[in-house]
C-alpha cells in the first residue's frame, strides 16, 4: 500500500494483530483498501490456510440477511429449493470479513451477537448446532466515538467486534505513497489491457499530487487503469481525466521526493523527471 509514515504503522498493528485471534475493526473511509487490510491479517494469521470470505452487508436484502449468514435447509422457507451453505460455515477455520458492517438489519444483530458469544449457530430449518470456528474482521466507513454514531447497531455487538480498532488513512493523508500506488497500478494496468506503458511524466504525476482523491486509492486505480488504455509509451496529463487538480494544495513530496525501487528495498530520493519503469 506504500511506505508513508501512516502506512508502515499500519503494517506494524497489523503484523501485531494478525497472529491472535481477536477481533478486528477497520475503519476508513470509502476506497482507502480496507479489504486489502483485512486480507493482510488473514494470510499473516495461524488461519491463513483457511478460506478467506468476504460479504458486503450493504450489498444484502434484510429479509435474506439469516440466510447468507448462517445459510438454510431445503425447503425452509418459500424458494429454498436447495440447501444453502452460509458465509459462516463457508469460512470455517478461517477468516469471515464484513464488510459496511453498520448496515447488518438491528433484528439480525441480536442473532449476530449470540453466535459470536456461543461459537455456534443453525442453519435456517435444522436443529443441528455448528460450530463457527471462525476470526471475525468487519469494517465500515463510519467513526465511532460515542453510542450515538451508529445509528440502530447495538454497542454491545460494536464492542465485541472492536476488540482492536484499525484506522485506514485517506490518500489524500498520505499522498508520498501516490508513486509507488502509480507504479503498481500501471503495470498491473499493462498486463490486464495487453499494453506496454513504461511510466508516467512529470507534469502528469504533479497533476496526481494536486487531487484531493475523495474516491482514494480505488479512485487513483480507476484513473491509472483508464490512462493506461488511453497512453502509449508514457501517461501524461490528457489520459488521466482528472477535473477537479487543486494546485493551491500541492503536496511537498510533488515537487521534492519520488520513490525509487531497488530490489524490494525502497528509498526517497530527489525527483529527475519522469517516471519510467526500471
Amino acid at each position: 500500500m506504500g511506505y508513508s509514515p501512516k502506512i508502515v504503522k499500519l503494517a506494524e498493528e497489523v503484523e501485531k494483530v494478525a497472529p491472535t485471534d481477536i477481533g478486528v475493526l477497520i475503519i476508513g473511509e470509502t476506497g482507502v483498501g480496507k479489504e486489502v487490510v483485512a486480507q493482510a491479517i488473514h494470510s499473516q494469521s495461524t488461519r491463513s490456510e483457511g478460506e478467506f470470505v468476504a460479504m458486503d452487508c450493504g450489498a444484502i436484502p434484510e429479509t435474506l440477511f439469516e440466510s447468507e449468514l448462517f445459510g438454510h435447509e431445503k425447503g425452509a422457507f418459500t424458494g429454498a429449493n436447495t440447501r444453502k451453505i452460509g458465509k459462516f460455515e463457508a469460512a470455517q477455520n478461517g477468516t469471515l470479513f464484513l464488510d459496511e458492517i453498520t448496515n447488518i438489519p438491528l433484528g439480525m444483530q441480536s442473532k449476530f451477537l449470540r453466535v459470536l458469544q456461543e461459537k455456534t449457530f443453525f442453519r435456517i430449518g435444522s436443529s443441528k448446532k455448528m460450530k463457527a470456528n471462525v476470526r471475525i474482521i468487519a469494517a465500515t466507513n463510519k467513526e465511532f466515538k460515542r453510542p450515538s454514531d451508529w445509528d440502530e447497531f447495538r454497542t454491545d455487538l460494536y464492542y465485541r467486534l472492536a476488540e482492536y480498532v484499525l484506522y485506514v488513512p485517506a490518500l489524500r493523508e498520505r499522498k508520498e505513497d501516490i508513486l509507488y500506488l502509480v507504479k503498481k497500478f500501471y503495470r498491473q494496468a499493462n498486463s490486464e489491457l495487453g499494453k506496454n506503458v513504461l511510466g508516467i511524466s512529470e507534469d502528469a504525476l504533479d497533476y496526481l499530487f494536486d487531487h484531493d482523491w475523495p474516491g482514494n486509492v480505488r479512485e487513483l486505480n480507476n484513473v491509472i487503469k483508464r490512462a493506461v488504455l488511453l497512453a502509449d509509451e508514457m501517461i501524461e496529463k490528457e489520459h488521466l481525466g482528472i477535473l477537479d487538480g487543486d494546485t493551491s494544495r500541492r503536496d511537498t513530496f510533488a515537487e521534492q521526493a519520488a520513490i525509487e525501487e531497488v530490489g524490494d528495498t525502497p528509498r526517497l530520493m530527489p525527483r529527475a523527471g519522469p517516471c519510467r519503469s526500471a
